[in-house]
């Protein structure tokens, strides 16, 4: 049992040094912000301040717009698929970069349409950095409403951190 676990730890690490990468955390972190700020208040706080590149950046703003907007999803799948190809066809475009704007497609879609709103961007966890996790752990974990905190077994992930530990307004 112990041999099958360490293999699944390193194809955890195989992928996260494969396709992980500084840009793809701060896309996830960007999207736990925005969630948080959809939990808070909603809309009104979008967008929030972003520095990434181009055409991340444009990309990015047009995904949030669309939710900002409250587009129908079909209109939305319609856009960002647009958006997305156009990109790909103008640059030489590295793996990283469409990476990252596929997970922004995907986690703008998921927050805006499902129901819950936090399952994707968790089953995203195999790509996360050290950021990330300490992101999650200190300030996005514990403002999670505690039926989602319940569901995920939240609790079991940030029970052993202590309280001085956490920025619970940093987002």
């Amino acid at each position: 049992m112990q041999r099958k676990e360490t293999k699944m730890v390193e194809q955890v690490q195989n992928i996260k040094h494969r396709y992980g990468s500084k840009m793809l955390d701060e896309i996830i972190l960007y999207f736990m912000r925005t969630i948080l700020h959809l939990q808070k208040s909603g809309i009104l706080d979008l967008p929030l301040e972003d520095s990434f590149a181009e055409p991340t950046k444009s990309f990015l703003s047009l995904a949030i717009e669309l939710i900002i907007d409250g587009q129908p999803p079909e209109i939305s799948a319609l856009i960002l698929d647009t958006e997305y190809d156009m990109i790909l066809q103008q640059k030489e475009i590295t793996k990283e970069t469409v990476l990252g704007l596929r997970i922004i497609k995907e986690l703008s879609w998921h927050i805006h349409y499902d129901e819950d709103c936090y399952g994707y961007i968790l089953m995203t966890d195999n790509l996360w950095g050290n950021s990330v996790f300490e992101y999650a752990s200190r300030t996005f974990y514990p403002n999670l409403p505690d039926g989602i905190k319940d569901k995920y077994h939240i609790h079991n992930l940030i029970k052993y951190v202590p309280q001085e530990m956490f920025r619970l307004e940093d987002y």
